[in-house]
C-alpha cells in the first residue's frame, strides 16, 4: 500500500511474545496505558527495555495528558488506525522535540502492536502513532537505509475496540484522506507502572546526549563528598516506579556519595505535596506515611489536593491531627519549601524524576532513556566526580 505523501500521514513515528519465538516474556509486568476513547477502551502494554527512549517519550505525553481528546484521524482497514496527532476540527497539536529512532530493536509491525508515525526522516517521530490491524511486515527494520518504524509495544486488551474503530466511514478532509466521517477521540489515558527495565551495559555517557550540563554549578551542602539530589513529585508515576529503585541504589553508596531528595516545585500543587513530604519528614511517619500516599495518589487515583485531604489522610493513618496542623503550617515547613523552590529554579528540571549530580549535572529520564537507565548515568557521573575530588585530595 502507497503512503500519501503528507507531513501527519507517514507511519513514521514491545514485543509481542512471539517475536522472538519465546513466550517467557509474557510473564514478565510491563508498565501499561489504558487509552479510554469515545468507542471503548483498549491497554497498551509497553516494552521500554527494547524502545527506551520511544517509551519515555510516549509516557511523558500520557502524562501531561496531550492525548486527552485527540483524533483518530486515519483509518485504513486490514492496515492501520493512527492517531494522537490532531484535535477535533483536525487541528494539528504542538508537539515536544523529536525523539531518536529505535526501529533497529528489530520488533516487528504484526496485528495488535502500536508503532510510532513520523516523517520521511527515520528521527521525526513526535506525538503520533499507530496501531497496526495487520502483520505489515513492509514498515519492520531492514537495513540503517530502510529503517522501517519503531514498534514499542502492543494492545494487551481491546483489540475489538480499534476493530470497530477501522470499520468506520472515512472522507477527505482538506489534505487528509482516510478521515472518520464520526469523529472518534481519545477520552483519557492513564498510565499503570510495572516492573524496571533491565540495567543497561556499563558505558560512556555523553553530554548533551545523555545527561545535561548545568550552565551555571549550584553550590552542594558537603565539598568532601559526591552530592546526588532526586528531585520528585507525589504526583508524578514515574517517580512511583522510581521510589524502589532510587532508594535501593542510595543504600548501596559508599560514605563519600550524599544523598538527599528534594521535592519538586513549579505549580500550587506540587507546594502542596512538597509541604506533605517535609512534615513528613518533620514529624518522623515515613513508614506510615510517605508510601501510602504516592500509593493513594498515583496508583489509587485518590484526589488529594487540599490541606484538609492531607490532614484526613495523616490522621486515618495514626498522626495526632493538632500535631500534623502545627507543623504543617509552621515556619519551618514554610522556609524548608521555600528553599526547595529556589533550588529546583536553579536546576531548571524538564520534569520529575530527575537527579542532580554534585551541582554540575541533571540526568534526565527521557535523555538516559529510561528509569533504571538514569542510575547508570548516574553512576558514570558519580565516578567522574569522585575522581575530581581525589585529584583535589
Amino acid at each position: 500500500m502507497k503512503f500519501e505523501l503528507r507531513l501527519y500521514f507517514f507511519l513514521i513515528t514491545m514485543l509481542v511474545p512471539t517475536f522472538f519465538g519465546a513466550r517467557a516474556v509474557a510473564e514478565t509486568s510491563f508498565p501499561k496505558v489504558i487509552v479510554e476513547t469515545s468507542m471503548g477502551s483498549f491497554t497498551l502494554e509497553l516494552y521500554p527495555d527494547k524502545a527506551p527512549k520511544t517509551v519515555a517519550n510516549f509516557l511523558a505525553y500520557v502524562d501531561e495528558g496531550f492525548y486527552n481528546n485527540t483524533l483518530f484521524h486515519r483509518v485504513e482497514p486490514n492496515f492501520v488506525v493512527q492517531g494522537g496527532g490532531f484535535d477535533k476540527g483536525m487541528k494539528a497539536k504542538k508537539t515536544r522535540e523529536s525523539v531518536k529512532n529505535e526501529s533497529a530493536n528489530r520488533l516487528k509491525n504484526l496485528r495488535g502492536t502500536i508503532s510510532m508515525a513520523r516523517r520521511m526522516h527515520p528521527d521525526t517521530a513526535t506525538s503520533q502513532f499507530y496501531l497496526n490491524l495487520a502483520d505489515n511486515a513492509h514498515l519492520d527494520y531492514k537495513s540503517k537505509v530502510q529503517p522501517g518504524y519503531t514498534v514499542f509495544g502492543r494492545v494487551s486488551q481491546g483489540m475489538d475496540v480499534i476493530d470497530k474503530i477501522s470499520k468506520l466511514s472515512t472522507h477527505k478532509v482538506d489534505k487528509y484522506s482516510n478521515v472518520p466521517e464520526k469523529d472518534v477521540f481519545i477520552v483519557s489515558t492513564r498510565y499503570i507502572p510495572g516492573k524496571p527495565p533491565p540495567a543497561a551495559e556499563k558505558r560512556t555517557f555523553t553530554a548533551g546526549e545523555d545527561y545535561v550540563v548545568l550552565e551555571r554549578p549550584v553550590s552542594t551542602r558537603d565539598k568532601s563528598k559526591v552530592e546526588v539530589v532526586e528531585m520528585f513529585s507525589y504526583g508524578c508515576p514515574h517517580c512511583y516506579e522510581f521510589e524502589s529503585l532510587v532508594k535501593g541504589w542510595a543504600q548501596q553508596q559508599d560514605g563519600d556519595v550524599d544523598f538527599s531528595v528534594i521535592p519538586a516545585i513549579w505549580n500550587k500543587p506540587m507546594v502542596l505535596y512538597a509541604r506533605a513530604f517535609y512534615t513528613i519528614e518533620a514529624l518522623n511517619v515515613a513508614k506510615e506515611i510517605h508510601i501510602p500516599l504516592f500509593t493513594a495518589i498515583v496508583v489509587d487515583q485518590k484526589v488529594i489536593n487540599t490541606e484538609s485531604d492531607l490532614e484526613a489522610f495523616f490522621v486515618a493513618r495514626g498522626v495526632d491531627k493538632k500535631a500534623f496542623s502545627r507543623v504543617f503550617k509552621s515556619q519551618e515547613i514554610k522556609t524548608k519549601v521555600t528553599h526547595a523552590a529556589e533550588r529546583v529554579r536553579l536546576y531548571k528540571p524538564a520534569g520529575v524524576p530527575e537527579i542532580i549530580v554534585n551541582g554540575k549535572y541533571r540526568v534526565e529520564r527521557m535523555r538516559a532513556g529510561g528509569l533504571k537507565e538514569m542510575l547508570t548515568v548516574v553512576d558514570f557521573l558519580v565516578e567522574k566526580e569522585r575522581a575530581t575530588l581525589k585529584k583535589k585530595n
